[in-house]
């Protein structure tokens, strides 16, 4: 975005948020949080790009990073006499946050991003494996990803990169489709151009797509691919195992030539739920349960189960009926995190 005015509605802005700021009364400032850093932030608004800090005691208010502004948030706020800051005095209530558990184990809830539409989960293509010996995208770790964004409300999308490292990305993607059944797959080569016309559906004018993902999957190429200028710096690639360094180190949004909004975010080595994890990305199976004879069958042995019958006949592969059992396992040992949409309401 650049320092000339534009609509509300060209950055996101819509009757959800109008009639939040309606119901507030009085003459305040809608706006945008493009770049957070602790209690200063840098905000769109319909005059331009302009620097926002917590008015008053807000931060006493909002002790919790999670209570307070995070990139992506619309605010509601009062500029200053000189005209330069704006004075944020409320946070309007979020329509998605996409939200992980603290890295470490700490157990605080820490905001990826806000009033994301869609949410792109970026992998890599390629042959090698991780530093650690893992490879460069797995199911679990992909599921991991699905059901943050599921319980973000926001819809996903699946981001294969790096398409030319791979011999037959093609297989990947089928592959991938019949992993996640309904999660669109997107194939792409940042480096090389190649593929990003697939993202243009996800990228409409005034709609925000946020992108996330393991370090060094060629995130920060993909986002200046989108952008058409070098806005995040970028790593090499490693050839023995296809990843680049992670180089991104801040969320920030920005705005693309097609009128749609991104927001780009640090590589993650961990993405821990907060909430308690779903059988929803589980829809084929559960479907095919819905058809067997007893309600309380467990797919193993039961006469007239659905789910063993397609898992013979091969309708069902194998890996998909072990990542439902291993999924309803944790189910069962208990929920982990706190209830979901608590946290979208704000005052």
């Amino acid at each position: 975005m650049t320092d000339a005015g534009s609509t509300l509605e060209a950055i996101g802005y819509d009757a959800y948020f109008a009639s939040q700021l309606t119901a507030l009364g009085g003459a305040f400032t809608p706006a945008r949080i493009a770049i957070a850093h602790g209690e200063s932030y840098v905000a769109w608004t319909d005059r331009g790009v302009c620097k926002a800090v917590l008015a008053g005691k807000q931060a006493e208010r909002w002790p919790r990073a999670i209570d307070r502004p995070q990139v992506g948030d619309w605010v509601a706020g009062r500029h200053a006499e000189s005209g330069d800051a704006l004075a944020i005095e409320h946070l309007l209530e979020r329509r998605t946050c996409l939200i992980r558990q603290a890295s470490g184990g700490r157990g605080a809830a820490q905001v990826i991003a806000a009033n994301l539409d869609v949410v792109g989960i970026v992998s890599a293509c390629g042959e090698g494996k991780t530093a650690r010996g893992g490879p460069l995208a797995n199911e679990p770790q992909l599921r991991r990803y699905l059901t943050a964004v599921e319980q973000s409300r926001a819809q996903p999308l699946l981001v294969v990169n790096k398409s030319d490292l791979c011999a037959d990305p093609a297989a990947v993607a089928a592959g991938l489709e019949q992993q996640f059944p309904g999660v669109p797959v997107v194939l792409t080569s940042a480096a090389h151009g190649q593929g990003l016309g697939g993202l243009a559906p996800y990228l409409p004018p005034g709609r925000t797509l946020g992108l996330v993902g393991l370090s060094g999957v060629g995130k920060s190429t993909l986002v200046n691919a989108l952008i058409g200028r070098t806005a995040q710096r970028t790593g090499e690639v490693r050839e023995s195992d296809a990843r680049g360094r992670h180089t991104t180190t801040h969320r920030e949004l920005f705005r693309l030539a097609s009128g749609a909004l991104l927001i780009d975010t640090p590589g993650m080595r961990e993405l821990g739920l907060w909430e308690a994890e779903t059988l929803a990305g589980f829809a084929d199976v559960l479907a095919l349960a819905a058809g067997c004879r007893f309600g309380d069958c467990r797919h193993l042995s039961e006469p007239g189960c659905a789910v063993s019958a397609a898992l013979a006949d091969g309708r069902l592969p194998p890996e998909r009926l072990a990542g439902y059992r291993q999924q309803q396992a944790k189910l069962e040992a208990g929920p982990t995190g706190a209830g979901p949409g608590a946290r979208f309401k704000r005052r």
